[in-house]
């Protein structure tokens, strides 16, 4: 979730949250869930139990009854597990993703409302890649998979075999003069000392310094063994790097593509395991720490790089939309979303799961289209569920239905967008959950007042998520005069971290806030007239 803006643009804006308006608790509250870190035997993620589905609240629409933990933490596996390798837009594992969607939505007998009568739409992307043959060599080993390129230009061709040569840490006293024709070997042990953004700042500003450095000494290319691939020098490359399966992508209009580092040479980075093998090939020792400890005593130790980026139009990216046909307002429609995509890999080979951003809106979303078509009545107007990708990009998806939307924009009454809502708070005894537009907000509607107001039956204790107001795929309706509500945990340890895993999440509050979007979007559908705006209030 939360479109972190994309990789070239590192600040955003976030302003203070607001003061809480606490609800009473629930009367069934959630079963708390305890963190695991680790994985199973057979390398799955641990299933924590559920207990049994909270009754429907009174009042509530009986559809409710079919949005259950259980689903929500079927859906949350299979989207979250390692095979998805982290949902990148257009890798492989999202195009699997689209048909696990795409699969559910026939199942449920819903009307596709994609491109050419299908349940996929589809936009144009521009696309940096690496060519199948960019590789080390090096002894017996060839390093064609788990790497990463950093400042290559969009067309960056190279082929270079020669001796190794060693550089230590990078730093200006280690790498020696004259690498022309050699192959210049960095060993990066200790990451940079803050974490989150401010850590991926600084991971940038050292490779950018060491690529100007090495092309300083004469080097075409320099070879980077990341021991420390765990922290931001290995994380912050999903958005500054190229790895295989992972490239930049841009839209047509949305700028320059990756461009390189100009005076830098590009950098071609190996994960912790294979960066050993490596060093070893040197004769370059390691310590307790595992860092480097001496000089390299294998003088001749040679090999072979391949680097080969390539540059084309032909990417595609992929929402999946469907809808269900109301009964007397069926000419009008409240749409559904949830972005199903996340940030790939990292170059170890670790997914960045994306368990709670956002493969539990997407469950939430799987969820609330089967109660809608299975639950019981129908409303009166429409349901178009939307499951967009490109979201983490730069909201690419959402942006593109609303430019060539496939229902109507003028027929849309309401947008509910569910972005990350599986870690709702520590606290079992309620749900800590921020809304947008909140009611200090120019664009706070009746959609939002009637959610809030709905939150009571859920115990569900609630703050302002403005500060996401433009980073989500509710804003591509918002900017477009479409009321909007959007239901989020904000952010936490784990966001956009390999450690974002699905037994860290809280199904039993997911069922909760799903029903809510459920019921806020059911009577935005069954209603009169259309959601109003209210503007700024005093309080929700």
């Amino acid at each position: 979730m939360l479109c972190r803006t994309p990789w070239w643009s590192w600040l955003w804006l976030c302003l203070p949250w607001l003061p809480a308006q606490e609800a009473p608790p629930a009367p069934n509250p959630a079963t708390p869930q305890t963190p695991a870190p680790t994985t199973t035997a057979d390398g799955k993620f641990p299933r924590p139990e559920l207990g049994a589905p909270a009754p429907v609240p009174e009042g509530a629409p009986p559809h409710l009854r079919l949005i259950d933990r259980d689903t929500l933490r079927n859906h949350t596996y299979w989207l979250a597990d390692d095979a998805r390798a982290g949902r990148y837009t257009t890798s492989k594992a999202q195009q699997e993703t689209v048909k696990y969607i795409t699969a559910h939505f026939q199942k449920l007998g819903l009307k596709p409302l994609g491109d050419k009568k299908g349940f996929v739409q589809s936009y144009p992307l521009l696309r940096v890649q690496l060519d199948a043959n960019t590789a080390l060599q090096f002894g017996e080993h060839k390093i064609s998979a788990n790497f990463a390129v950093f400042g290559a230009k969009d067309d960056e061709k190279l082929s270079l075999s020669g001796r190794f040569a060693w550089c230590g840490n990078g730093s200006a006293e280690q790498v020696p003069p004259n690498l022309g024709g050699r192959l210049p070997v960095v060993a990066l042990h200790k990451p940079p000392p803050m974490a989150g953004t401010s850590g991926d700042l600084q991971a940038v500003q050292r490779y950018r310094e060491l690529g100007k450095r090495l092309r300083s000494a004469g080097a075409t290319v320099g070879v980077v063994c990341l021991l420390a691939d765990h922290s931001s020098l290995g994380n912050t490359l999903n958005y500054h790097g190229l790895l295989p399966d992972h490239p930049k992508l841009r839209t047509p209009n949305g700028g320059g593509g990756s461009g390189g580092e100009g005076d830098a040479v590009p950098l071609f980075i190996l994960p912790a395991a294979s960066g050993r093998l490596l060093l070893a090939h040197l004769g370059v020792s390691l310590d307790q720490d595992g860092a480097p400890a001496g000089a390299q005593t294998e003088d001749k130790a040679s090999g072979k790089l391949s680097l080969t980026v390539k540059a084309d139009d032909k990417a595609l990216g992929s929402n999946v939309v469907a809808v269900l046909e109301g009964k007397s307002k069926k000419a009008e429609a409240v749409v559904f979303s949830a972005h199903h995509d996340h940030i790939g890999q990292r170059l170890d080979g670790d997914a960045f799961n994306g368990a709670d951003d956002n493969a539990s809106g997407t469950a939430g979303l799987l969820e609330i289209a089967e109660a809608f078509a299975k639950g019981g009545d129908r409303p009166e107007r429409s349901i178009v569920f939307l499951s967009v990708s490109g979201e983490e990009l730069g909201l690419w998806g959402s942006d593109w239905f609303g430019e060539h939307p496939t229902w109507p924009l003028d027929k849309i009454v309401a947008n509910v967008n569910i972005d990350m809502i599986g870690r709702a708070g520590t606290d079992p005894q309620r749900i800590d959950l921020q809304v947008t537009p909140s009611h200090l907000h120019e664009k706070f509607s009746t959609l939002v007042r009637e959610g809030v107001q709905l939150g009571k039956h859920f115990g569900i204790t609630w703050s302002s998520g403005d500060q996401y107001y433009h980073r989500s795929d509710h804003y591509n309706f918002a900017k477009r005069g479409v009321p909007v509500v959007f239901f989020c945990d904000g952010e936490h340890p784990d966001y956009h971290q390999v450690g974002d895993h699905p037994d860290r999440l809280d199904y039993a509050k997911m069922e909760a806030i799903a029903r809510l979007a459920f019921w806020s979007g059911w009577l935005a559908a069954q209603q009169k007239g259309r959601p109003q705006e209210l503007g700024a209030q005093a309080n929700w």
